[in-house]
C-alpha cells in the first residue's frame, strides 16, 4: 500500500493580480500520484505548470474541488494544515530572524517538553548533518540565504511526527555541493523514520541528481511518473523527452516514401534496414494524417564511418569541448535541420575531433547513426513502442 496516495485530484488555480490580467492561473486536473514509504520524489516542470499548487494542496493550504489525499493510511483531504503530518519549505528561506540557529532548530521540540540535555543533543545532531554547527549561536537573520535555507529545512525535519516533507523549489538556492549534502541529510533522516519527501524544481532532475522517483507536471497534469531510467529511456510524450533532452535531443520528422524510410526528407545510406522501412510504412498507413517523429538523445547517436550502412552524413558546423563531452553540431545536407551528437572526451574518436581547428570543422562531413536501440518514435507527440 502506498504511503502517499493522491487520487483524481482537481484544484482550481488561484486568481492572478489585476495588473496581470486578473484571470485564474492553471489549476490541477486529475492528479494521480503514489509514493512508497522512504521514497524521494522530484516533481519538475516549467514555471506555471502547477508544482507549487500541488505541494501547497498536499500541505492543506488549498482545498481540492475533487479527489482524495491519503497519507500513511489517513485521509487528510479535508484536514487543516495543523492536523497534517506535513511540513512545507518554500523557495526562499523562512526562519525566525531574531532567534539563533540553535533556537530555530529547537523550536519544534519545545512542545515535546524534552529535557535540556536531550533537546541539546538532538539539535547538535541535526546541526551536524546540516553543516551549521559553527553558526549555532548566530541570529538566523544574519545568515547567508543558502545557510538560512538549510536551517529552515532542518527545522522542518525536527518534527517528530513528520510523515511528508514538501520542498517547493527549496534546493534551488543551494549550489551543487550544497544540494548533494542536503540530499544526503534527507536520506539519513529518512532511514530512521516513516516518511517520504517530495521536491519540486524548475531545473533538470537528471542534471541535479534529485530523486529516485520523478513526476513531470505540465499545465496542471502529470504527464509521467516513474523511475528516472524510465523517463530517460521511454518518455511517454515528446514533451517529456524534450524537457529532459533539452538542446541535445535530435528530433527529425519521419515519413515512408515508396516504402523507404526518410528522415527530414533524407534517406539512410543504402541499404536502409528493411525492418525499419516496413515498420514505418505500416505505422504511416495506420496513422495517415498523424505527425510521426524520430527522437534520439545526442549521447546515444553513434559515429559511423564514411559510407556505412544505415547512417546519415551530416555537415558539421561546430565542435565544443565542455571537459566531459565533445559536442558535434551540424546540419542535414540541403536542409536547415540541426543535429547534435556527443562523445566522451577520453574516447579515441574525441582525440581525432579535438585535433580539428575551428576552421577545419566547417563543411566536414560525418556519418551519424541515428537508428539504434535508443531511438524513439512518436505519433502526434505520444511514444510508439
Amino acid at each position: 500500500m502506498a504511503f502517499l496516495r493522491v487520487s483524481s485530484l482537481d484544484v482550481s488555480g488561484s486568481r492572478w493580480p489585476r495588473w496581470l490580467g486578473g484571470r485564474r492561473g492553471d489549476g490541477l486536473t486529475d492528479i494521480e500520484l503514489m509514493l512508497d514509504e522512504g521514497s524521494l520524489c522530484t516533481v519538475f516542470g516549467d514555471a506555471g505548470s502547477g508544482k507549487s499548487l500541488l505541494v501547497q494542496t498536499l500541505a492543506g493550504l488549498h482545498r481540492p474541488a475533487r479527489g482524495q489525499v491519503v497519507l500513511d493510511g489517513v485521509d487528510v483531504t479535508r484536514l487543516p494544515p495543523g492536523r497534517r503530518r506535513t511540513a512545507l519549505v518554500p523557495a526562499m528561506p523562512v526562519v525566525y530572524p531574531a532567534l539563533t540557529v540553535e533556537e530555530n532548530l529547537a523550536w519544534p521540540l519545545r512542545r515535546q517538553r524534552l529535557g535540556d540535555e536531550q533537546l541539546s543533543r538532538q539539535v547538535q545532531e541535526m546541526a551536524s548533518l546540516l553543516g551549521v554547527l559553527d553558526v549555532l549561536h548566530v541570529a538566523a537573520g544574519q545568515l547567508p540565504p543558502a545557510t538560512a535555507q538549510r536551517v529552515a529545512i532542518g527545522r522542518a525535519l525536527m518534527r517528530d511526527d513528520l510523515a511528508l516533507l514538501l520542498l517547493d523549489d527549496a534546493l534551488r538556492i543551494l549550489d551543487a555541493e550544497g544540494r548533494r549534502r542536503m540530499v544526503g541529510c534527507l536520506r539519513q533522516v529518512q532511514r530512521s523514520r516513516r516518511m517520504c519527501i517530495l521536491i519540486t524544481t524548475r531545473g533538470q532532475p537528471d542534471v541535479m541528481g534529485l530523486g529516485d522517483e520523478w513526476a513531470m507536471l505540465d499545465h496542471g497534469r502529470i504527464l509521467q511518473q516513474g523511475r528516472p531510467a524510465e523517463f530517460l529511456q521511454y518518455p511517454r510524450t515528446m514533451a517529456v523527452a524534450s524537457r529532459l533532452g533539452g538542446s541535445c535531443l535530435n528530433v527529425l520528422p519521419a515519413r515512408s516514401e515508396q516504402g523507404v524510410a526518410r528522415f527530414a526528407g533524407i534517406g539512410l545510406q543504402p541499404p536502409s534496414p528493411p525492418q525499419l522501412d516496413l515498420w514505418l510504412a505500416e505505422l504511416q498507413a495506420q496513422f495517415p494524417q498523424a505527425s510521426i517523429e524520430m527522437a534520439i538523445r545526442a549521447e546515444n547517436v553513434v559515429l559511423g564511418r564514411p559510407g556505412q550502412e544505415g547512417c546519415i552524413e551530416v555537415v558539421l558546423t561546430a565542435i565544443e569541448d565542455d571537459g566531459t563531452w565533445m559536442h558535434m553540431h551540424g546540419v542535414l545536407p540541403g536542409t536547415e535541420v540541426t543535429v547534435c551528437a556527443k562523445v566522451l572526451v577520453d574516447s579515441p574518436v574525441a582525440y581525432d575531433l579535438a585535433a580539428l581547428a575551428g576552421g577545419a570543422v566547417q563543411g566536414r562531413r560525418q556519418a551519424l547513426q541515428f537508428i539504434n536501440r535508443h531511438t524513439l518514435f512518436f505519433v502526434d507527440g505520444r511514444l510508439v513502442q
